[in-house]
């Protein structure tokens, strides 16, 4: 293992506003629809606590190492949600997110199981379960480092704030892409309970409580046209490019493209 854990937390970056140059950022430099993408990745990142919620019900608290990772993640993601309300704010946007009806699709019902059932399903499934934690957090990495990139395409005015939490993703990406080959590496059961996860799950993560109208805009703004194709298709071959998880890898660009 080559990531070192004990440096990422030591080194966590916090608020990004002081080093923004949000005064220099007007209402014209971001349209409806950019902000749009705005809020709902800042929703998104948002999100992590409900995901961490969910994951330390599970033998995943156990391990020393991933939880470690995860105190600093959700850190470093609460601090890159607030970089994105202070764009909204400094380009005049309103920062809460339209209310509407959720999509509703028999094959996400498992995405919305509460924290008892996940635990008791997590004690069943045991400690390999961690495999399958770190490769939908890795999978969940690269779709919204994709949406950054078009986010930066979108509004060039932020494409350095866009950048900025690219960067910051590179060192996520790092951590959970080694431990997740590791350990797909290490046990079959393992990849057997990832490709399980990946299947199932509804991306990015936290789409599920998102307004049906925000996730089909999210699809249509990264992943829609032959180019958002194309942004699909590279992270599935990311996804197949893991031990054991060649077969369903194209799940995850199905339910990417619009």
């Amino acid at each position: 293992m080559t990531f070192d854990v004990r440096e990422f937390a030591r080194t966590a970056r916090g608020s990004h506003r002081a080093e923004l140059d949000l005064e220099a950022l007007t209402p014209a430099d971001l349209d409806a629809d950019a902000a749009r993408l705005v809020r709902t990745m800042r929703d998104l990142e948002h999100h992590t606590m409900e995901r961490m919620r969910n994951v330390l019900v599970t033998a995943t608290h156990k391990d020393a190492r991933v939880t470690a990772f995860l105190t600093t993640w959700a850190f470093e993601k609460f601090w890159v949600a607030d970089a994105l309300d202070a764009v909204l704010e400094a380009t005049g946007h309103d920062l809460t997110s339209p209310e509407g009806a959720r999509r509703l699709s028999p094959r996400e019902r498992f995405e919305r199981r509460g924290p008892i059932a996940r635990a008791i399903a997590g004690n069943i499934a045991g400690p390999e379960l961690v495999a399958a934690h770190v490769t939908t957090g890795l999978i969940d990495e690269w779709i919204t480092a994709a949406a950054y990139r078009r986010l930066g395409e979108l509004a060039v005015a932020i494409r350095p704030v866009a950048d900025m939490i690219i960067e910051l993703k590179e060192r996520h990406i790092a951590f959970l892409a080694e431990d997740a080959e590791r350990r797909l590496s290490g046990s079959a059961r393992a990849r057997k309970l990832a490709q399980k996860e990946v299947k199932r799950s509804a991306w990015p993560l936290g789409a599920v409580d998102r307004s049906a109208q925000d996730r089909a805009y999210f699809e249509a703004a990264v992943f829609g046209g032959p180019e958002g194709a194309a942004r699909a298709a590279e992270i599935s071959a990311l996804v197949a490019a893991l031990p054991g998880l060649s077969d369903v890898a194209p799940t995850v660009a199905a339910r990417l493209v619009p």
